[in-house]
């Protein structure tokens, strides 16, 4: 009789716990996960959707995406860039992230042709060429904005306080880690390396003998008189750092006059 009535007792606290195992997994709760790609740098603009219920979501800036699921969803995670990726949602709950692979299109055959041995030859027959599309255009991608900064490369953005209410840990990791400091200062340099060697070229001290007609000694004065005094850098137009230069040195030749002057007066 105490057998059977333990048995019962057993039966029946297995069937509530399957009950209410079977209630949770049923139930929709809301899942946050991050999309990373190899590098563990966010991935932005990822398409995340339910295989079972069809909902939907687009991770941000940060890679992060909220969507509402069960447990027992398949989650599908589609980018341009990446290759598409099923996942269970479990396996979001234990990690709270995902990888992306990058995705490689194959291209078509490349045909090198030769167009005759002079350049005459080959400008008559590009002339004679239809205008081509780029290999981008062909796949129907998006042209690139060359003035497209990405935002955690852009000081501005990381400095804001937008971005540090809506991403506190986000901000003082960018402010703080040593590495991303330095990979935007390498950015950077990169981005502007064209017009910092515009800018050296103009300041050079061959360039400023050309404009002042200086050399030796008095060539060598007057760049440390104007390195003291100039304002334009390498973000200026070249015509704005041409005329800083000839502005400055039509005042020095005024003052080189003043204090010859004043040396014959003595």
């Amino acid at each position: 009789m105490y057998f059977r009535i333990t048995y019962l007792a057993l039966l029946l606290s297995f069937l509530i716990a399957c009950s209410i195992h079977g209630q949770i997994s049923d139930s929709v709760f809301m899942l946050t996960g991050t999309v990373y790609n190899a590098s563990y740098q966010p991935v932005p603009a990822t398409h995340v959707i339910d295989l079972n219920t069809h909902a939907g979501a687009v991770s941000d800036s940060l890679g992060i995406f909220r969507l509402p699921v069960h447990t027992y969803d398949n989650l599908l995670f589609r980018n341009i860039v990446y290759m598409d990726t099923v996942v269970s949602v479990y396996l979001i709950l234990q990690t709270g992230y995902l990888t992306l692979r990058q995705a490689y299109y194959p291209l078509e055959e490349a045909r090198i042709f030769e167009w005759g041995s002079t350049y005459g030859d080959f400008r008559k027959a590009i002339i004679k060429m239809s205008n081509q599309q780029t290999l981008g255009e062909s796949m129907g991608l998006p042209r690139r904005d060359p003035d497209y900064i990405p935002y955690d490369m852009d000081e501005a953005v990381l400095e804001s306080t937008a971005f540090l209410l809506t991403s506190p840990v986000s901000y003082f990791y960018h402010k703080y880690n040593k590495n991303t400091k330095s990979s935007r200062k390498v950015y950077w340099l990169e981005k502007n390396r064209e017009k910092h060697e515009t800018f050296d070229a103009i300041i050079s001290p061959e360039s400023i003998s050309e404009i002042t007609g200086l050399s030796g000694e008095p060539l060598m004065d007057f760049m440390a008189y104007l390195f003291q005094r100039m304002v334009c850098d390498f973000k200026c137009s070249e015509f704005q750092v041409y005329s800083e230069i000839h502005g400055h040195w039509q005042v020095y030749i005024e003052l080189f006059e003043l204090n010859e002057k004043g040396e014959r007066d003595k």
